[in-house]
Order: structure tokens, then sequence, then C-alpha cells
């Protein structure tokens, strides 16, 4: 069985690769410039070093405040756009990326207390 911070490492390496898949998409779609662009751009990234982080107590204190920033991106998406009366498919992406988030959070907040 994996060790919590394998799993958070796994959840946060996946969790950022969706995110920037999503950026491409929107790119692609010609909504490259976005509220979040940047945000997921630095978040992502922190996410991506802090899960390959060789040492494991500075990889599981790297982990936290990434998924803590990664929540506060989904929500604020998720409020924005339903404060904007768009309840769509991208809203609801959004607010089930809210999940890894606080799974990554616990997940890294276990491994850090041992």
């Amino acid at each position: 069985m994996l060790n919590s911070l394998t799993l958070a490492r796994l959840t946060a390496a996946l969790l950022a690769l969706v995110v920037l898949a999503w950026q491409v998409g929107n790119a692609a779609a010609g909504r490259f410039v976005h509220p979040f662009l940047v945000a997921d751009l630095i978040v992502s990234a922190w996410l991506l070093l802090a899960a390959s982080w060789p040492n494991p107590r500075p990889a599981s204190l790297a982990l936290l405040p990434g998924f803590g920033a990664m929540l506060g991106v989904f929500l604020s998406a998720v409020t924005a756009r339903l404060l904007a009366g768009h309840l769509d498919p991208g809203t609801l992406a959004a607010a089930v990326g809210i999940l890894p988030c606080l799974s990554g959070m616990v997940l890294a907040g276990r491994s850090a207390s041992r």
C-alpha cells in the first residue's frame, strides 16, 4: 500500500497536469488570457516541483501551501462563475477540483506530522 506522502505526490502531480491541460484547452479555444491563468500556471508549477522534491519532509511541507493555493484558485473560480450566473461544465469542473485539493492537504498533513 502506498504511504500518505506518495499519495499526496501523485495527487499533486495529477492535479497540476490536469490544470495545465485545461489551460492548453483554453488557449486552443481562443481563451488564452483569463483571470485565473497566472494563478493556475504558478500553482501548478509549484505543485509539480513539490511533488518531485526528493526529501520527504520538505516535500510534504511544500505540498501543503500548494494544495491550499490551488484550493483558493478553485474556490475563487467557482464563486466568480456562480455570482456571474454561469453554472456550466467549466464551473462544475472547477468545483470538482476542490476535492483533490482537500484530500491532498490531508495526505500531506499526515506525512508532515510524522
